[in-house]
């Protein structure tokens, strides 16, 4: 099994921890180890620096050396430098991987997520690797679905599927985009078997490829004019060029036409997409509580996230439904239930020319 490590994304929505020259997975967002440092130990109990893949934007290619010293230099996949969603750019990481490794399945890590225990998710990943090679189908994950979440995608499960691991795999009947609407989510969690979508993409690279040609030609094309330019002395002007003029999307435009034929392995761990500071608290703490991390005194605050430095002293009193995040160049004061509008913020400081905030 290879991993493709995802690691160009920049984290927007977790500023001022999270820069353009330094995103949410390269910071210690959860205590002193970074979001991509941890996926790295993570992977690392069970297979070889060898098997690791990172793809990312050339911008962060010394933040992944200096924090992966173990992972070979061949193996860091350096996107075009345009933004083009998860679509092309998991596209391109796995054209690579079919070029290297062709007969040997992957697995897409998001280096932004939380998965605990860490030993339940090497189980998780062995489970898939058995499965993807007994029949050869496409694999993701899912969390069972009890309460509806606004922010997530989600699948119809169907028959369960026979494994010798204690894990909980179906077939799929349907792939569901994010309701964007409460009530209508509440009341497809209540009338289907249903699991939030976790990603976790697990195939074998010219399997992947064949459903790109299948659901998005373009793309295809574009990434087989790329594949041509391998090994040419022009190849990054070449790549560059044709990746820049590929339309931007979601691989879930390719994924959502496999998923009935696949299975959906529902996670043994703990779960989370760090997106928003939020769904950070979510993860750690009980709607009540309070999640610190720092130098930090609560008195009569309830709700909440605390973070900063462990050199100065962030006391709150009273507070409640509140995000503190103290960084050496700024700090944000915030309503929790509003952490998904940080983008005005940076928005503002756009106007303002004040660029080295972003």
């Amino acid at each position: 099994m290879k991993f493709i490590i995802t690691a160009g994304g920049q984290g927007t929505k977790l500023w001022p921890m999270s820069r353009e020259k330094k995103p949410k997975q390269f910071q210690p967002i959860v205590g002193s180890t970074t979001l991509f440092r941890y996926q790295i130990d993570t992977l690392l109990k069970a297979y070889k620096p060898e098997d690791i893949f990172i793809s990312t934007k050339e911008i962060y290619v010394d933040l992944v050396r200096k924090d992966a010293t173990e992972i070979p230099e061949a193996n860091i996949i350096v996107e075009p430098p345009y933004k083009k969603n998860r679509g092309p750019g998991e596209g391109y990481a796995i054209l690579k991987l079919s070029v290297l490794h062709p007969n040997e399945p992957f697995m897409i890590i998001q280096s932004d997520c939380i998965r605990a225990p860490e030993d339940k998710f090497i189980e998780m990943i062995k489970a898939a690797e058995e499965l993807v090679k007994r029949d050869r189908k496409f694999i993701s994950a899912g969390q069972k679905a009890i309460t509806p979440d606004m922010g997530s995608d989600y699948l119809k499960l169907g028959i369960k599927i026979n494994v010798e691991s204690n894990l909980d795999v179906y077939s799929v009947d349907e792939f569901v985009y994010r309701l964007g609407d409460y009530n209508k989510t509440k009341d497809l969690i209540h009338t289907y078997n249903v699991s939030t979508h976790c990603n976790h993409t697990c195939w074998y690279p010219d399997l992947m490829l064949q459903a790109y040609q299948k659901y998005k030609p373009d793309w295809y094309a574009a990434l087989m004019e790329i594949k041509d330019s391998f090994g040419k002395p022009n190849e990054k002007e070449l790549t560059d060029k044709i990746y820049s003029e590929m339309i931007e999307g979601p691989t879930e435009d390719v994924t959502k036409y496999v998923f009935k034929d696949g299975y959906i392995i529902l996670t043994p761990f703990n779960w989370t997409d760090v997106g928003t500071w939020d769904s950070l608290h979510s993860y750690f703490a009980n709607p009540t509580e309070v999640y610190s991390d720092g130098k930090v005194l609560n008195i009569d605050t309830a709700n909440a996230l605390v973070k900063g430095s462990k050199d100065k002293l962030i006391a709150t009193i009273g507070l409640d439904n509140i995000v503190i995040v103290d960084t050496e160049d700024a700090l944000l004061v915030c309503a929790k239930d509003k952490t998904g509008d940080i983008k005005k913020v940076l928005d503002k400081i756009k106007e303002e020319g004040l660029t080295d905030l972003l």
